[in-house]
């Protein structure tokens, strides 16, 4: 099991848009994203041995209209990917086995994917260091968060409980907040 920490917005709390898409746009969007990759040299894609029944994808380097022409311009894709690459998110695919369905909407991840996917001891040492209390799923203010990060103690426990090495990815990721009177630091 691990633990996120990511950047959450109060539009994270929005209905976003979903689409239904079949077994045919998918396998033409993935072959798409591989191809655009390769010839941009960026991984929009995880290799197809990560793939399971749910991923994440980058849209954000690539054309709106290139990108929803694997989904025959349906409107409901165009509505996620537009609102992704707004909010500079990946989309996320999930297939239901037991609905029979495969559904696009925008995921929690940037589309960058600087978030830090930490085992649940890293990210407890890590919580510790930061002098936050090791909940599983918490909050705070991007803020406290950089003012937590410029206090030498953070570092020296950090270094410590051997996570320093996740400061430099911390910092990283609070760089990515577009407001950052709005947006927290969110783990879970």
């Amino acid at each position: 099991m691990s633990i996120l920490f990511r950047i959450a917005v109060p539009t994270d709390e929005l209905n976003d848009p979903v689409a239904r898409i079949s077994a045919r746009q998918l396998a033409a969007f993935r072959g798409y994203l591989r191809a655009e990759g390769d010839r941009l040299g960026q991984q929009l894609l995880e290799p197809d041995e990560y793939l399971g029944d749910s991923f994440e994808a980058r849209v954000c380097p690539l054309a709106l209209a290139a990108v929803t022409a694997r989904f025959d311009h349906d409107p409901h894709v165009i509505a996620v990917v537009e609102e992704a690459q707004f909010r500079t998110r990946r989309v996320a695919v999930h297939r239901d086995r037991t609905a029979a369905e495969t559904t696009m909407r925008v995921a929690l991840t940037s589309d960058r994917g600087v978030e830090l996917d930490l085992a649940y001891g890293n990210a407890y040492a890590l919580l510790e260091a930061l002098d936050i209390g090791a909940d599983s799923v918490g909050d705070i203010p991007i803020d406290t968060a950089r003012a937590k990060l410029e206090d030498p103690a953070t570092r020296a426990r950090a270094r410590a409980a051997r996570v320093d090495h996740y400061l430099p990815r911390l910092e990283t990721l609070l760089m990515t907040a577009t407001d950052p009177a709005e947006a927290r630091l969110s783990w879970a």
